[in-house]
């Protein structure tokens, strides 16, 4: 059947029609596919951003807007957005608003993007582009339920753990090399090694097994009170010789070029010791808290040799908290805490010595960073799990 002559060409507009439509159907969806793609990317650099910032108050402390807001832009830049422009970026340590609202040690991060280009749906009136806004918070945070309390760097020497029995319910071993566990008791959740397989003969381990795992780093950057140390050294100048050999009573901070006090019944007052030269507590018995020991370049790691009692705690805040032993890392000498009753809490810091005894300790949350150890066959060590909120090793994740 032929159309008549006058309704030829009629279906004409509407295939025009419907091919503007598909077209801008079509445009439509290239266009919102780049701009989630764009979204993505924005928030990518805000995320980055908002954990550059957290991350500088690991060293920094909390709070500190500037650190967090350089640190913060310079990830920012570093991923590809500056502010300027068309480009807003907002930081705030401690937010504003929101969840977080006054958490000092959380940033938050808003980035603001004008003229996101439109491609086809400019010509149905987003010739301007689009705005997108993201945001993002990070805040420093405890490493977790389960945080490290042994860490051995060493590459080179092995760990002896021969005989030893460590209950660490809460707490993670990072063991750069290899080590020797025969004969031993370890419970704990993760025990991880770098080096060979490390030998177990007779080892009893009740929660989990040693596995292989990538080194770790030395911890220190991320402790506070230790990175304080680091960048911070005490004043080892105008430093007193102190024979005390059976000495009862309190001895009080400062620097010290020679320390004997073998047997001597001796309280630390609060403060930082500087220990600049030879230290021998053997014999002794030894408390204190608020204390923090520090051993120079020069000075000869402590000998706890036999003592009868040692009860120490580091300081619970200020800027060396919770450091209690403090060891220079160019000071490879090793420091003994061989003693018949221990309880200690804090860090114990000596990364770069290699043959430290350690002879059982209880009682206190304790972190140990050394090069290797040996922990004496025999002896039990019982590291309590930290107080919450409060483990040394912090991270910054990422909380919105």
């Amino acid at each position: 059947m032929r159309a008549p002559y006058g309704q030829r060409g009629q279906v004409l507009p509407f295939v025009a029609l419907s091919l503007a439509l598909l077209m801008g159907f079509g445009g439509l969806a290239v266009d919102v596919g780049y701009w989630e793609f764009s979204q993505r990317q924005q928030q990518n650099v805000a995320d980055a951003a908002a954990l550059g910032g957290a991350q500088q108050l690991l060293y920094a402390g909390c709070p500190n807007s500037a650190a967090a807001t350089t640190a913060a832009q310079n990830d920012a830049a570093n991923a590809g957005l500056r502010n300027g422009g068309n480009v807003t970026i907002t930081i705030q340590n401690p937010p504003s608003s929101g969840p977080f609202a006054g958490n000092t040690c959380a940033v938050y991060v808003q980035i603001t993007q004008k003229k996101i280009p439109a491609f086809l749906t400019r010509l149905f009136g987003r010739s301007g582009g689009v705005i997108e806004s993201t945001e993002s918070v990070a805040q420093v945070s405890s490493a977790g339920n389960e945080t490290p309390c042994i860490y051995l760097l060493s590459r080179t020497v092995s760990t002896n753990f021969n005989g030893a029995r460590i209950t660490a319910p809460q707490c993670t071993i990072a063991i750069n090399d290899t080590a020797n566990f025969n004969g031993a008791t370890i419970a704990a959740p993760y025990i991880g090694y770098a080096g060979a397989a490390p030998n177990e003969n007779g080892a009893n381990f009740t929660q989990a097994t040693p596995a292989s795992m990538l080194p770790v780093a030395d911890p220190c950057p991320e402790i506070a009170g230790c990175a304080y140390l680091a960048a911070n050294p005490p004043s080892s100048t105008s430093c007193t010789s102190f024979n005390g050999n059976g000495y009862s009573g309190t001895l009080t901070p400062g620097c010290y070029s020679n320390l004997n006090l073998n047997g001597a019944n001796v309280t630390l007052a609060p403060g930082t010791y500087v220990f600049n030269g030879g230290t021998n507590f053997n014999g002794a018995s030894v408390t204190g808290s608020g204390v923090t020991m520090y051993v120079t370049a020069s000075g000869t790691p402590p000998n706890f040799n036999g003592v009868r009692n040692m009860t120490l705690s580091p300081p619970s805040g200020g800027n060396n908290a919770g450091v209690l032993y403090y060891q220079v890392p160019s000071n490879t000498q090793a420091p003994n805490f061989n003693g018949t009753s221990e309880t200690m809490s804090g860090l114990l810091y000596a990364p770069t010595a290699t043959s430290v005894n350690f002879n059982g300790a209880s009682g206190g949350y304790l972190v140990l960073v050394f090069g290797a150890a040996n922990f004496n066959g025999g002896n039990a060590y019982d590291f309590a799990a930290a107080p919450a909120g409060g483990a040394l090793v912090k991270q910054a994740v990422m909380v919105q």
